[in-house]
């Protein structure tokens, strides 16, 4: 989540007590100054654009932040449908670039929540991608699930002189390849190809050496050091796995 949606997360967990701005920083292990930044940052908007794979999805970034936000804020569910052909899904970004850019237009402002990192495959960079440059953008920096999972958990993602790969699972990824490619590796996007990713672990002999997180940080979080007894159905859409070629098990002292 980026540090508004922490803060949002945080007040939420105590929405019976007062919590002071340092204690949020010291528990986010960011500045007060960050923090107070992110909430003022959430009340100015006029408009908040809700990204959705599907219509009618609903956004989860949204049912975290809903109650923070001004009562008089314009919703507007953004759907960015995974298209199979790459040029239709390029018009429809466009498209809905335009829709920011008229609301821009309007002298309103404008924010895009998402969850996790703004720069890590977020759906925000298909707006920055096409927006003009005449418009001001302040891009406000999240946590990315991996680092999240790597902090909660006390486990290094690279170390030293090792290697550090990020792959997005898709169709055509050679997933046996990039496991030798790296020291250590991250894997997002892990539902959708979670057993042709099961099958390269167990052949090259790596099922002893990850960490699958599902739901990182929510209430109904998952964790797994055992994944063999999964099938693909089982896994959750935010799923994100970390595999540390070297070996997790000194690691996991600290996991209770």
């Amino acid at each position: 989540m980026s540090v508004k949606q922490n803060v949002i997360a945080l007040l939420e967990e105590n929405r019976s007590k007062v919590i002071s701005g340092q204690e949020l920083a010291n528990q986010l292990h960011v500045s007060r100054a960050a923090i107070w930044k992110a909430i003022k940052t959430l009340k100015k908007l006029d408009v908040v654009i809700l990204p959705e794979a599907k219509k009618d999805m609903g956004s989860t970034a949204y049912s975290i932040a809903k109650e923070y936000l001004k009562e008089d804020v314009e919703l507007v569910f953004m759907e960015f449908p995974m298209l199979k052909n790459p040029l239709d899904r390029i018009e429809g970004r466009k498209a809905n670039t335009r829709v920011v850019e008229k609301l821009l237009d309007e002298g309103k402002n404008v924010g895009f929540l998402t969850i996790g990192d703004t720069m890590t495959y977020s759906t925000y960079v298909y707006i920055l991608e096409h927006l003009d440059k005449k418009y001001e953008v302040e891009t406000i920096p999240g946590i990315s699930s991996f680092a999240d999972i790597s902090s909660r958990f006390n486990l290094p993602i690279v170390m030293g002189d090792e290697s550090l790969k990020i792959i997005g699972l898709s169709e055509t990824t050679d997933i046996e390849k990039e496991i030798e490619g790296s020291d250590n590796l991250v894997f997002m996007k892990v539902s959708r190809n979670f057993d042709r990713l099961k099958a390269a672990l167990e052949k090259t002999g790596n099922m002893e050496n990850v960490i699958m997180v599902s739901n990182c940080g929510k209430e109904n979080q998952e964790v797994y050091f055992d994944i063999s007894h999964l099938e693909k159905d089982d896994i959750h859409y935010f799923s994100t796995m970390l595999l540390k070629k070297g070996g997790i098990e000194q690691w996991k002292k600290f996991i209770s």
